[in-house]
């Protein structure tokens, strides 16, 4: 391969190179002969460009439907939700306690098969914005499922949207909102080295009437160009590096516009009406497109280079687009926008493509609060067992000792909520709820830096879900481990009255807790589960499995003999253990 690179920059050496030299020393019909090298040149990038996009769409073929393992930058990624969360609307959504509770970052990286920042970005926002109509959903999901049925369709949309990709350092969104603040020179003076450079065309006629003003004419406008070339390339390199990525986008959007979608999949129309208005910026900046491909590797003659220095086309496009973006701004934010959907939309094809099972949601405004699961599961675990759960109106307490389930389960409620109301899917076989506002308190940490304690956090982080309770929409709250951070009294009693107050104040609570007393405490307004464990001489065994009722077992003692510890430790223990078991039913 590299051989034949070679003959071909040879070939065009000899063919511009030699056809410019004979042309002016021997005969004008030897300027015939750059032309052709020139023709070759942009034929045969056009076979390489070919062939690049093959190869991508036999990478998208082959990836579609796993897992994409890629190290991805969140500050950036979340750049458009950080703009969206502004809006006074976004009262309900997913906020960055929940985020972080539920692992969500993870979580995304399971579903983020897109190909651009834009689509990442968009996946990122539509998973911290859960919808509260299903007609919304349900349109959403017909566009995942039409996608899902044309994998050909999405594919080649795919191999548009790859040409974006992901760059991390280029903050497109302010340029798109703020646009580019960059001093322009006048485009009059442009104008005139335009004008100027025409001459080039006719140098050869000039030459033939007066050789040598021709050649200075020729070095003295290189010369003149070359340095508005240099001081323009160096001055605006940060914003080039945009425009360029601006480029990208609007060809993708382009490219997928004059794509046939035979099955009606997806609506382009918000597409094409921004890009219509933002196309004249699309035609100019080809020219730079072109140049710069040239530059980077696609001109081993330097023709291309020294076009664009003598008639300054980079330049000229670059300054006039600018006016241009700056005037479009918004439509280039829906343009941009409108791509992230498409690629997130794709994306949640692909990943669902890869699912064993999953179920549609039956999302309802019906009071009270409800939910039901048939089979649920954690979708980070690679051979999750499912689990099941019915309960209308009440609450849900969760106990059973450390690892036996009681985190991921509640993780699992959670995280398919949201799966519910924001693209429709649920992991399990049957799945049925009101719609939600999502709101946990599970992974509370002190905060050294803010002085505030572990109790304190965690008071704070319950107090949150507090205040929003009690609207139309019933809160999800999810807790792990309540008022953990405090002695056995205070917090059994403090916990109880949260929990009854949450109930009452139309929220479904599904809470994990050692404290057993809870399970008597609140049992008229909570359902009991737990999850258990084997333990014998040798060995703990996890089930995982939820059981109706509370946890009666002895097991965290057990296991004490099962690590070693003296029996003596293990036998009063027990004998502890029991008497606090008796004492508690005898008061309550």
């Amino acid at each position: 391969m590299k051989g034949v690179e070679f003959i071909l920059e040879l070939l065009y050496v000899v063919l511009i190179g030699g056809g410019l030299l004979l042309g002016f020393q021997v005969n004008h019909l030897f300027f015939i002969m750059p032309f052709v090298g020139i023709v070759i040149m942009i034929i045969v990038n056009r076979v390489q460009q070919n062939k690049i996009r093959k190869k991508i769409k036999e990478e998208i073929e082959k990836n579609w439907g796993i897992e994409r393992e890629e190290k991805r930058n969140f500050e950036s990624i979340r750049r458009l939700w950080d703009e969206i969360k502004k809006d006074e609307v976004h009262k309900m959504d997913v906020d960055d306690i929940t985020w972080n509770d539920l692992d969500m970052d993870f979580i995304f990286g399971k579903l983020d098969h897109t190909m651009s920042i834009a689509g990442q970005q968009y996946l990122y926002s539509l998973f911290r914005c859960p919808l509260f109509d299903e007609e919304e959903l349900k349109k959403r999901d017909a566009a995942i499922e039409g996608f899902m049925e044309n994998k050909n369709y999405a594919m080649s949309v795919q191999c548009r949207l790859h040409r974006i990709g992901k760059k991390y350092d280029v903050d497109i969104l302010n340029y798109l909102m703020q646009g580019i603040k960059i001093n322009q020179n006048p485009i009059s003076t442009y104008y005139i080295l335009q004008m100027l450079s025409i001459l080039v065309v006719l140098s050869p006629i000039i030459i033939a009437f007066t050789h040598a003003f021709g050649i200075l004419l020729i070095i003295g406008l290189v010369m003149i160009n070359g340095m508005i070339y240099t001081n323009t390339k160096n001055k605006l390199l940060e914003g080039i590096i945009v425009f360029e990525y601006m480029s990208k986008i609007l060809k993708s959007a382009n490219e997928i516009i004059k794509m046939m979608d035979k099955g009606q999949i997806y609506d382009l129309s918000t597409l094409k009406s921004a890009f219509f208005k933002v196309k004249k910026i699309y035609n100019n900046i080809k020219w730079i497109e072109n140049f710069e491909r040239a530059s980077s590797g696609g001109d081993p003659t330097g023709i291309f280079t020294f076009i664009n220095v003598l008639f300054l086309v980079e330049v000229k496009s670059f300054y006039r687009s600018i006016n241009l973006i700056n005037k479009y701004k918004d439509e280039l934010f829906t343009v941009y926008v409108e791509l992230g959907k498409l690629d997130a939309y794709i994306a949640l094809a692909s990943y669902k493509s890869s699912l064993k099972y999953y179920t549609k949601p039956v999302l309802d405004k019906d009071l009270p609060y409800h939910f039901k699961a048939v089979d649920i599961y954690h979708p980070l675990l690679r051979d999750p067992v499912p689990n099941s759960l019915e309960v209308a109106g009440r609450g849900v307490l969760l106990t059973g000792s450390n690892a036996s389930g009681k985190s991921t389960f509640l993780k699992t409620v959670g995280i398919n909520a949201i799966f519910a109301q924001t693209f429709y899917t649920v992991l399990a076989k049957d799945y049925s709820s009101s719609f939600f506002n999502v709101m946990t308190s599970i992974g509370t940490l002190d905060n050294i830096i803010g002085g505030d304690s572990y109790f304190m956090v965690e008071a704070k982080s319950l107090k949150r879900i507090i205040d929003v309770t009690g609207g139309e929409v019933p809160v999800l709250c999810i807790l792990d481990e309540i008022f953990r951070g405090t002695n056995t009294a205070e917090r059994v009693s403090a916990a109880c009255e949260v929990l009854k107050y949450l109930a009452n104040k139309n929220c479904f609570v599904v809470a994990a807790t050692h404290d057993m007393e809870l399970t008597s405490l609140a049992k008229d307004i909570y359902d009991n589960y737990h999850f258990e464990e084997e333990v014998d001489d040798n060995d703990v065994r996890f089930n995982y499995l939820l059981q109706k009722g509370p946890s009666r077992s002895r097991n965290a003692i057990k296991i004490l003999r099962l690590l070693g510890y003296p029996e003596e430790i293990y036998d009063k223990a027990m004998n502890r253990a029991n008497d606090i078991n008796i004492g508690q039913d005898n008061v309550l």
